[in-house]
């Protein structure tokens, strides 16, 4: 009897389903939410009662098929993991055959054979980059630790930096983007139909947010928004609408501590979330819970047929606590004379008689439904007032008005009869999209991230959360969505518009049941420039995972519910909500956001950004090191020089420049625009031409360097120990300086901050004192045969080490288009994105959720720039 169930769930859909004993006609393969005669495993019961004959269990259930799918799911490699492994492959095939061929050499040219595979050996050790692995460990785990202080908590290293590489951002709605408690928006009553009236606030806290008006005088122009008290004249008709809302409700709202139930476990909030949306309004306009001053005599359920609910309920004093209501009570309803037909001796039926104790009927439901059932309207005194036919054709308009904007539209009335009813006004109600949301999409499209909507509601809400949160249309037109700031009124917007919007909805979005009738082989190319999928299921979203994959792109996936499961594991980065997400889906994901903030995306996205970024930094540094260490070996043993290092100095420069040095880049602060670069592809080369070109001139001349002190120490043709530690010194200074400018791949050494890398400055500190305790220290000196050299012999090494931060200057001033590999902007950070191009006249026409703009205009300089961002018109839907 009716049965209402909550399917967020399964479907992402916020709203109770009204469930129904009657066989349906349905297709082979029904969406959940068209099998109104199926009641699911897993889901909630919210009203209603009924017997249910269980048809499937375990793994034929909705849940079961989610984990069936969710077991046969597979996750891919992340892009860092596939070129690390190409990378180390290649570097050591490359190493391997180049340190035979100078053994091999060696040997031919007379050398001793132990020495020959000593020096082989250590040039193994120092030309692979055994740091590799342990760089991109430390920095990704760093990098973990940051987002851990930023709520997000990753569950696997290489997400991280997946998220850098990630050109799509599949989102779900509910819970992720949008706050998954309903809020009231707007108002409209016929006492004041030049009036706007909104509210500020956003979800079930009583204590942010009030009621807000402005007049719309000459049409064109509103006044600035002030709030609505009691002393306003508006406040005696806007009370008899809030006392309909509470009076014709079954939800609680507990609003602090101090009034729960004594032994009350349960949430604060109990109730639909329409029902609660509106107590939160009445308590936001100052109109208190009136249900205990009143005895509820008779309750009439909403039901799907008849659209509406219906309370008959008396005032315990006798008096009605609101103006209106005891106008309403205290008015005499004559029955109307009995009339006789000349036909006929039938009698036109009575009306039943005005109640004597006070009681009034309270009703609300579809605009539809409740005006239908009207008579009169309340004035702006509070007294009934006929209710002609151009009033009710003003209240259908603005509803659908409302409607468009993605709101839920409920009429309120009430009335001695239920059929001389008194119109109080229409109430919009909507699931507002989370603080932070249209910043984080606008900086994620402008960056040349594609951020698209999955979701199993309605394409109506579907497409007007889109436009709210900045998925459709210009990102430079989106506005900040400021929950201090917003007032949600009413203009006068054509019904041109909405013509426009939904002929460009049509253009952007897909259903399930259109997913379903495309091939999958040509699903890839059929959803591209598509930002909204509605009315899916689970399997829509694994295949859309999958077919975006197909195409080329690296998937992020977001959602909170059981039916988002299978989708998380299967994209590249499956990222959950913590708060209100289910345990399934933060077990299936890779990552999961503790507050459930959607702008922590945003910032992850630069985090993989600037960890891609040092890791490549870390591999110039690291690559010029061992091509250094096995061109100097080449170099002399092709000349028949005897070797300029001995092995135990060739380990110990492997050391100290695979050890700190080496580490400290990979956290490198990086630049802000990184945000704003494009993502790179998944295919791309870790070791770019731009990086090797940076890592070869950087070995030729540290080579070029160590050769020329060793050959001029070298007159005698007998290595002597000086020589050798002339040779050491220059080549480990040449390294210190090399990894100072590998800090950054575009600026130079005087544009760096010093001190922004507290890592690094400690690395080389530590660094340069273990190199002098080698040169200085007898025991050490003993071990790596070093001598020490005087303050004339540090002066010139030092002098011509320095050098490489001229060259280093020399290629970023005169050569940048040869050695700069860092990211470059993003195409769309200058440019309209094609598929949110919206009509020049739909930008500027008004709407339910269009009032910045007007109030922008009538604000003072300085309070639009304290109170609230400036931004384009978001567009009306």
């Amino acid at each position: 009897v009716e049965l209402m169930l909550d399917e967020s769930s399964l479907t992402g859909e916020n709203h109770p389903v009204a469930k129904t004993g009657e066989g349906l006609t349905l297709s082979a393969a029904p969406l959940i939410t068209q099998q109104r005669n199926m009641v699911f495993a897993g889901t909630l019961v919210t009203a209603g009662r009924g017997r249910v004959l269980v048809v499937a269990v375990g793994k034929h259930t909705e849940f079961g098929k989610v984990a069936s799918e969710l077991s046969s799911v597979t996750s891919r490699k992340s892009p860092l993991q596939v070129k690390i492994d190409e990378l180390g492959q290649r570097l050591a095939y490359l190493s391997s055959l180049a340190i035979g061929i100078i053994a091999l050499l060696g040997w031919l040219l007379g050398r001793p054979f132990l020495e020959t595979v000593t020096v082989a050996v250590s040039l193994a050790v120092a030309a692979i980059p055994e740091g590799l692995p342990i760089c991109v460990t430390v920095t990704l785990a760093l990098g973990v630790l940051r987002m851990a202080r930023a709520n997000a908590i990753v569950k696997k290293l290489p997400a991280v930096e997946s998220l850098g590489c990630a050109t799509v951002i599949a989102s779900d709605k509910t819970g992720t983007l949008t706050q998954n408690e309903m809020t009231a928006r707007s108002i409209f009553t016929l006492a004041f139909p030049n009036t706007r009236f909104g509210f500020t606030g956003v979800g079930y806290d009583i204590g942010k947010g009030e009621l807000v008006q402005a007049t719309d005088e000459t049409g064109a122009t509103f006044t600035r928004p002030q709030q609505v008290t009691t002393e306003n004249k508006e406040f005696v008709a806007l009370s008899a609408l809030f006392h309909v809302a509470s009076l014709c409700n079954n939800a609680t709202v507990i609003s602090s501590v101090c009034e729960a139930v004594e032994g009350h476990t349960g949430g604060n909030n109990s109730g639909q979330p329409t029902e609660l949306a509106l107590l939160v309004a009445s308590e936001k306009a100052g109109v208190p819970d009136p249900r205990p001053l009143y005895h509820r005599v008779q309750e009439v359920p909403f039901t799907s047929d008849r659209k509406r609910m219906e309370v008959r309920a008396r005032p315990v004093s006798g008096t009605h606590p609101c103006r209106a209501l005891n106008q309403a009570a205290d008015r005499e309803m004559s029955p109307p004379k009995k009339q006789q037909s000349r036909w006929s001796s039938s009698k036109v039926p009575t009306p039943p008689p005005v109640s004597s104790d006070g009681s009034l009927y309270f009703v609300k439901g579809m605009p539809e439904a409740v005006l239908g059932e009207c008579n009169y309207y309340c004035s702006p005194t509070g007294a009934s007032e006929k209710l002609t036919e151009d009033h009710r054709l003003e209240v259908l308009s603005q509803s659908r008005k409302m409607a468009a904007c993605g709101l839920r539209v409920l009429a309120m009335s009430y009335g001695p009869t239920l059929d001389k009813l008194t119109f109080a006004g229409l109430m919009g109600m909507e699931d507002p999209p989370r603080e932070g949301v249209v910043d984080s999409v606008r900086q994620l499209r402008q960056g040349g991230v594609k951020v698209v909507m999955v979701t199993g509601d309605s394409k109506e809400t579907a497409l007007a959360i889109a436009r709210r949160c900045g998925i459709l249309g210009n990102e430079y037109d989106t506005r900040d969505y400021d929950s201090d700031n917003e007032h949600m009124l009413i203009s006068n917007a054509t019904s041109e518009a909405d013509l426009e919007d939904v002929e460009f909805g049509a253009s952007v979005a897909l259903s399930g049941e259109e997913l379903d009738a495309i091939p999958p082989h040509n699903l890839p190319d059929s959803i591209c420039g598509v930002l909204v999928f509605y009315r899916v299921v689970p399997r829509h979203k694994l295949a859309l995972v999958r077919a975006l994959q197909h195409h080329g792109d690296i998937v992020a996936m977001t959602g909170d519910g059981v039916n988002d499961a299978t989708a998380l594991k299967g994209a590249d980065i499956g990222i959950a909500m913590g708060k209100g997400g289910t345990d399934v889906a933060k077990e299936a994901a890779d990552m999961v956001l503790a507050d459930d903030d959607f702008s922590t995306i945003t910032m992850a996205v630069a985090e993989g950004k600037g960890i891609f970024f040092n890791i490549r930094n870390f591999l110039a540094f690291q690559l010029s090191t061992s091509f250094a260490a096995l061109s100097m070996a080449s170099i002399a043993t092709a000349l028949g020089m005897p070797s300029p290092l001995n092995a135990m100095q060739i380990l110990w420069i492997n050391i100290i420049m695979d050890g700190p040095p080496a580490q400290s880049l990979g956290v490198e602060p990086v630049d802000d625009k990184i945000l704003n670069a494009k993502p790179r592809k998944a295919d791309d080369p870790i070791v770019t031409r731009a990086l090797l070109f940076r890592a070869v001139s950087s070995a030729a001349l540290i080579v070029f360097l160590t050769l020329k002190v060793f050959k001029n120490e070298l007159d005698d043709g007998h290595v002597t120990r000086r020589d050798t530690t002339m040779t050491f010194m220059t080549f480990v200074n040449c390294d210190l300086f090399n990894a100072y400018v590998c800090r950054s791949s575009e600026r130079c050494f005087y544009e760096l901050n010093f001190f922004s890398n507290p890592a690094f400055i400690w690395a080389v500190g530590g660094s340069i004192i273990g190199q002098l305790l080698v040169v200085y220290f007898p025991p050490l000196q003993e071990t790596f045969q070093t001598e020490a050299l005087s303050s004339n012999d540090m002066i010139y090494i030092i002098l011509l080490s320095s050098s490489v931060l001229w060259l280093d200057t020399l290629r970023k001033k005169f050569f940048s288009n040869l050695c700069n590999d860092s990211f470059v902007p993003s195409p769309f950070a200058k440019k309209d994105d094609d598929n949110g191009k919206v009509s020049r006249k739909a930008r500027r026409s008004r709407s339910w959720l269009n009032f910045r703009g007007a109030m922008d205009r009538a604000m003072p300089k300085k309070t639009k720039n304290k109170g609230m961002r400036s931004r384009g018109n978001p567009v009306a839907v």
